[in-house]
Order: structure tokens, then sequence, then C-alpha cells
């Protein structure tokens, strides 16, 4: 289970009535790009119409096809992965490589996991690991974790985390310590203080430290390879993932590993093919290759050949990955593309869950949350990137 960090609403009430336009980030760029584009917005999705033939006949003629871009939702997931399938293309979603740092690990050694609702309402210890990094990529993670009628929780940060992180989590209702350490060492410190405590002075971590993390009957261990700073990340990963599977000879032990709005089309992905993404197709059946058909390798090679190489970008989250933006929007690019993204003028997309209603997979991942358009945006101007995928194929 990689636990996929979308905002967090699966905690809500009502999960078919949620208006996420104030609780996703991604909004406060949407506004920005809705005031960059033409006033006659609506004339554009006409225009949209037209050119798709001219779309659909550059696909038919293309040596090579990435389908890529930050894909949020299981409607968008599955049209992307049909697309795919019929014109024999290489998808991967941007920054699954922060997804793929965990699933290779996994892969090695296995994993004891947990979901965020189960971490949060009985594990007595949460151990997090990485620095400031962690919070400024997902804020809300302390309150996510934090519940009245839960367990009594120690929390203790591991790595480079300043005062900064320690009153985010103070202010969710915790009392966090922290050890200043390498997280590179991480692993192995992990290790020693696990099975021989008292060799380390007071100076290193205080009894009552010591004494949490050894009378805690259920612990969680928290962190974002996207916003850790180690080489090597996927063996990293593997070390920690080993001392976790020694702590359950004794006492309950589990992996909260978190990542982004792509681990929906991870999931997605998964059930269609039986792979995670980086899939090359050819005549509809998937290969599989973590190196080759990752999107940053395929836009490199790409850009050696000639133009006769097209790429899709879908971007549902208002938020353009920037090696997208410099090796396919930029200048002197060297292949076709195909924009479906919210600042589009050929192909207008509407963010997921913002703009137009959409299945998004929760924290836990037992759950969807069918996620409302929000009420500040008028969902006519702009169609799903499901229409739009759904359209180009042939």
């Amino acid at each position: 289970m990689i636990c996929p960090f979308c905002s967090l609403l699966c905690d809500a009430n009502d999960l078919n009535e949620i208006d996420c336009g104030l609780q996703n980030k991604s909004i406060v760029q949407l506004a920005k790009l809705r005031s960059q584009l033409d006033a006659s917005f609506n004339k554009s999705v006409t225009d949209a119409e037209k050119e798709t033939a001219a779309a659909i006949e550059l696909l038919k003629n293309a040596k090579r096809v990435l389908i890529t871009g930050r894909i949020a939702s299981v409607q968008t997931a599955r049209a992307a992965v049909s697309l795919a399938m019929k014109v024999n293309a290489t998808i991967d979603c941007a920054e699954a490589g922060h997804v793929f740092k965990n699933v290779l690990a996994i892969q090695r050694s296995g994993i004891h996991s947990v979901s965020l609702a189960e971490a949060r309402d009985h594990a007595d210890l949460l151990i997090v690991i990485g620095g400031d990094a962690l919070l400024d990529d997902c804020p809300r993670i302390p309150n996510a974790l934090y519940s009245e009628n839960g367990s009594p929780k120690t929390v203790l940060l591991l790595g480079t985390f300043t005062d900064k992180s320690m009153a985010a989590w103070t202010a969710a209702g915790f009392q966090p310590w922290s050890i200043s350490c390498k997280i590179e060492s991480v692993p192995t410190a992990l290790t020693q203080w696990s099975r021989a405590p008292l060799q380390f002075s007071p100076n290193r971590m205080t009894s009552k430290l010591f004494t949490a993390m050894d009378t805690a009957k259920y612990t969680a261990v928290l962190w974002s390879a996207a916003s850790l700073r180690v080489e090597q990340t996927d063996l990293w990963v593997e070390r920690l993932l080993h001392w976790i599977a020694s702590q359950n000879e004794t006492k309950r032990c589990a992996a909260l590993p978190w990542t982004s709005l792509d681990g929906t089309f991870q999931q997605v992905c998964t059930w269609l093919t039986g792979f995670p993404g980086r899939i090359r197709f050819h005549d509809g059946n998937p290969s599989f290759d973590t190196f080759t058909n990752s999107y940053e390798n395929w836009l490199a090679r790409s850009c050696e050949l000639d133009r006769d190489s097209v790429v899709i970008v879908i971007d549902e989250t208002a938020a353009t990955d920037p090696y997208i933006e410099k090796t396919v929007f930029g200048l002197g690019r060297k292949f076709h593309s195909i924009e479906l993204t919210s600042g589009s003028m050929r192909f207008p997309t509407a963010v997921a869950g913002a703009e137009v209603a959409a299945d998004i997979f929760r924290a836990d991942q037992t759950l969807l949350a069918h996620l409302s358009p929000s009420r500040e945006y008028d969902k006519s101007r702009v169609r799903p990137a499901a229409y739009w995928l759904a359209r180009l194929a042939p």
C-alpha cells in the first residue's frame, strides 16, 4: 500500500459532497491561469472540437507516443490507459519516480503497511522521518493524524526538522520530540537504538524517548520519498523496511509511506494492466520497465530523434511538471505535443475535483471519494481530461 496524499478529505462525513475548492492548493494556481486566458474561452472549446481530427491524424502517423502528466482521477487514468493501449503508447505519470523509489524497495523486501485511519486511531507512537520539506509538500499531515478519540500518541521527529515543523505538530495537538540527525543514517540509528538503547547517553536521546520506543505497542513510521534528501532512496527505504519487519517480532510496527495525487494513477494502472505505470504497449500488450519507460528517459531519447514522436500531456492539477515544461513546452522542442491542461487553449481541461466531479483515492486506499466541483467555477467552460482522451482514441 502506497499512501497517496490527496488533501485528506477522506475524513469528511459525506464523501459524496465535498467542495475541495478551498482545500486544494492548486486552486490558487488555477485562478491565476484562468485570469490569463482570453475572454473568449467558450470559443476555444469549439476550436478544440474542430482540432480533434487533426490530433487523431497526428497519432496515426506517429512512430512513438508518450502519455504523461499529472493524472489525479480514476476516470482520466482509465481513459489514458485505454488510449495508450489503442495507439501502442508508453504511459508514465509525471512524478511517479517518487512512488517507484518505494515500490522498488517493497518488491525486494515486502512491507508491513498501515492506513492513515488506522495509524491515526490506533498507533501510540508515530515516527516521522525527514525534514521541513515534508510539511512543505504535505502541510496537513499533522492535522490528519490527530484524533481526539484515538490512542494517545508520542510523535518522534527524526532528521533535519526545525522549530517550524515542531510548531506545526504542536499546533495540531501533539507534544512532539525531535532528534536532529542525518537522514541517511536513520535506519541504522533505529536499529541500534532498539537493540541497545542503554549504550547511548541522555544527550543523544532522553530516557523518555527510549521508554516511548520500548513501551509502544503500535508504532507507525511515516516518510515521503519525494521530500527525502538521500542518495539511492530505494536502498534507504529497504533498510528502513527491514527495521520495521524486525520490530514486528515483539510488537506491532507498520509503514505509512507518503506520496502525491499520482497514487490514483498507480492504482488504476495496476487494476488494468498488473503494473503501476511505466508501461509500453505493443499490439495491446503491456511491457513494464522502470527505467526505459519512465517519462524522463522517453523525453530524453526523443529529443535526439525526429519529429515523428508525439507527447500527450495531461494535467488535472494546474501545476505543470518542470521537466515537461522544459522539454515539451520549451523553445526548440523537437516533437509534437497534444496538451490537455488547465491553461491550454487547444484542449482546455478541467481540474479534477475542483471544476468537474472526480473519483480520487483517499489516503487509506480503502475508499474512493467522489469530489464535487467547486461552486466558484463554471464547469461548463471546460471538459474533463477523460472526454478529450476518449475523443482522441482511434
